[in-house]
């Protein structure tokens, strides 16, 4: 067993109270602070990200083909399908799915309301798992390719602002130019994805309901869409696929990433981002004065001890070895407690949504977390490398002292 292994296991670790042993436990309680502070910083910050993009995405897609118009609005214009093309971007290995959509703003009247909604209709083997996991009351409609369907889903806002509940029917009506359709659609499910700025606009209705409205004739409106919503594999990969499916069509349309339809969203991310860096760099910091005081408190308190070593034929390397494996203790256990209790909080705040959230500024009612084991190992990892490197600063202390000095130091 190594010199320097054995007489820091005996001081950090004795039974015994004593100085050293209570200055151990205080840095190993302010690393474990720093750890715990890093590692809720991010695994939040990626569970923002995570839980926005997610909610994002399950309304529009990673990907969105419209027509190009020259004035903006709640509604595009509307194109005809291209089977071709869809068949190619499903094709693609970063395709996940493609589906046609229609945005139709109307207005719902019940007996003393009025509410303007944009709805997306979507057609009928549309992936229904987003708004599945967020439905509150109700089902999820069934659609089919042969019939028209007015069953609609609405998010809880506009349920409450219409004081409508399921198996309820309301007045609707869209205004096209002077013409004035009136339809009766009949909810089936109300949901809340705590999206509060994409609850308040949108309801989900059939395609081919909106399809027969938007278009006069009906021997072509089954064909007609304002947009595709195309979902991919990874999410992280959406600019290569932009690019891919740019070269599948023409100039007339225009191909936006999610990041590039709702840039405010993101733009808050990237300013959370920043905070967090800052964070996690000041614990970091922490950390690194806390060992190096830590040691330096220790060396000085040892100083007779060094000076017997030496004078019994230790060299300095040898006595050097004796902190830096004090300095290792103390970084492992900060380590282990900080992510204990990181992780403890982690799981409650996840199960029992503990810290709760203003859903109309956050986009969610938690805070949430989320954090893949590659970066909780990087953290980890760099925590205990660069706290490690900082510990060679004090422990080159013990050069300096000589025998004939230390047995005086008292």
């Amino acid at each position: 067993m190594q010199l320097g292994y054995y007489i820091a296991k005996k001081l950090s670790l004795s039974k015994q109270q004593s100085f050293t042993k209570t200055i151990t436990v205080l840095a190993i309680s302010a690393v474990s602070i720093s750890v715990c502070v890093v590692i809720l910083a991010l695994g939040i910050l990626l569970g923002f990200k995570k839980e926005i993009r997610s909610k994002v995405r399950g309304y529009a897609g990673d990907i969105s083909v419209s027509s190009y118009q020259l004035a903006e609005g709640s509604e595009s214009n509307l194109f005809t399908i291209n089977p071709g093309f869809t068949q190619k971007a499903k094709d693609l290995n970063e395709v996940e799915s493609i589906f046609p959509f229609i945005h139709k703003a109307g207005i719902l009247k019940s007996d003393s309301t009025l509410e303007g909604i944009i709805f997306k209709a979507l057609p009928d083997d549309y992936d229904f798992t987003f708004f599945k996991k967020h439905l509150k009351r109700g089902v999820i409609p069934v659609y089919t390719d042969s019939s028209d369907s007015y069953d609609i889903l609405l998010s809880e806002y506009t349920a409450t602002i219409m004081k409508v509940d399921t198996g309820e029917r309301l007045n609707l009506y869209f205004i096209d130019q002077n013409d004035v359709r009136r339809r009766k659609p009949k909810v089936v499910g109300i949901f809340n994805t705590g999206l509060q700025e994409f609850d308040k606009q949108f309801a989900i209705a059939h395609l081919r309901s909106i399809q027969r409205l938007s278009s006069s004739d009906y021997t072509t409106a089954y064909t007609k869409a304002s947009g595709y919503e195309i979902r991919i594999v990874d999410p992280t990969n959406t600019f290569k696929t932009q690019q891919k499916i740019s070269l599948l069509l023409d100039y007339n349309y225009a191909i936006n990433t999610i990041e590039e339809l709702y840039p405010v969203m993101f733009q808050w991310l990237n300013i959370v981002d920043n905070n967090v860096i800052v964070i996690i760099v000041l614990m970091f910091i922490v950390a690194i004065i806390n060992i190096i005081t830590v040691l330096l408190i220790l060396i000085i308190d040892r100083i007779p001890m060094i000076g017997l070593l030496k004078a019994m034929g230790a060299s300095s390397s040898k006595v050097m070895g004796i902190f830096r494996w004090q300095g290792l203790f103390i970084l492992t256990g900060g380590l282990l407690l900080g992510n204990v209790v990181a992780l403890i909080a982690a799981y409650l705040q996840i199960h029992y949504h503990i810290i709760r959230l203003d859903a109309d500024t956050y986009y969610m009612d938690a805070v949430p977390f989320s954090l893949p084991l590659a970066h909780w190992f990087l953290i980890n990892l760099g925590a205990l490398l660069v706290c490690f490197i900082f510990t060679h600063i004090p422990v080159k202390l013990v050069s300096s002292v000589k025998p004939s000095e230390s047995i005086k130091f008292r």
